[in-house]
């Protein structure tokens, strides 16, 4: 049997980590909470570090035995429940590499993400016409591109709406490539998303000089009850895991946009110059020029 070398998901790290919290509480050693378990030591430190891959009902027998509220138990047995990831990501494993799946399970249990865009939109933040279109020149399949992405974008981690935390580089709102119709669709659904109280969209303006996100386009995703982030990284080859804590980079993007309300401001002036410039592209009978 092939050896697995990747780390644990953010699942099954969280999950440890709550289970080690709650024994440390209770004042138990490994080989005294091993004794109340019924349990082998080893097994115990396999699962607290995220190797373990307990059953949900291995994971409530433990909490039994440690006495914890019913409201604690079913978080963490409802988390023991998904160490793969969301259910809709299931359809979609068969075509994407292990670490690509890794990321999208990580990506599902974030609460709260940071994610900036230059070149291209970021991903959670498209529109249906754009992605259509991005997934044309990359001569995917349309439809399970699209179904795969609005699951991500529509996920809710535990229960609750994703907070999103959103800045793009001034650039692409000048850059229609043609296809000014599309990039009005994505600034209207900027907007909207900026007028959700659980985002924030800014914008970099053109005149912002060198800044750090022009290295590339990167999310920072933060979690409950895990105290370090995780950052990703796109290219042209694709998502990856980033090599370190972007955080300070990102805050550093910060100070080069524009506040949430010039950065509204200036969409809305591009959505209005956008719609007169796909209005040009068609001919008097409808038919695009």
């Amino acid at each position: 049997m092939p050896v697995d070398y990747r780390a644990p998901n953010i699942n099954a790290r969280s999950l440890g980590q709550q289970l080690r919290k709650i024994r440390e509480l209770l004042e138990l050693s490994y080989p005294d909470a091993a004794a109340l378990l019924g349990r082998d030591a080893d097994w115990l430190a396999r699962v607290e570090t995220g190797f373990g891959d307990p059953t949900p009902e291995q994971v409530g027998a433990i909490l039994d035995a440690y006495g914890v509220p019913d409201r604690v138990r079913a978080v963490l047995v409802d988390l023991a429940t998904r160490p793969e990831g969301p259910p809709w990501l299931a359809r979609h494993v068969g075509r994407l590499k292990a670490l690509v799946r890794d990321i999208y399970t990580v990506e599902s249990e974030s609460p709260y993400i940071h994610t900036f865009g230059i070149a291209r939109m970021p991903e959670l933040v498209w529109c249906e016409e754009y992605a259509r279109l991005v997934f044309g020149l990359r001569e995917a399949d349309p439809d399970e591109e699209w179904d795969l992405l609005r699951n991500r974008q529509e996920h809710r981690p535990l229960g609750e709406p994703r907070t999103l935390d959103v800045i793009i580089d001034g650039y692409m709102l000048e850059s229609p490539g043609g296809r000014a119709d599309v990039l009005h669709a994505q600034v209207a659904h900027l907007l909207d998303l900026a007028a959700d109280a659980r985002a924030t969209v800014r914008v970099v303006p053109t005149g912002a000089g060198a800044y750090p996100g022009l290295h590339g386009a990167f999310d920072v995703l933060e979690f409950p009850g895990v105290t370090e982030r995780i950052s990703l990284v796109h290219s042209a080859l694709g998502i990856d895991t980033a090599q370190a804590d972007l955080w300070d980079t990102w805050k550093l993007v910060e100070e080069k946009a524009l506040t949430p309300a010039d950065s509204r401001t200036l969409l809305e002036t591009t959505r209005t110059a956008l719609a007169a410039l796909a209005a040009q592209s068609y001919s008097g009978d409808g038919e695009e020029l």
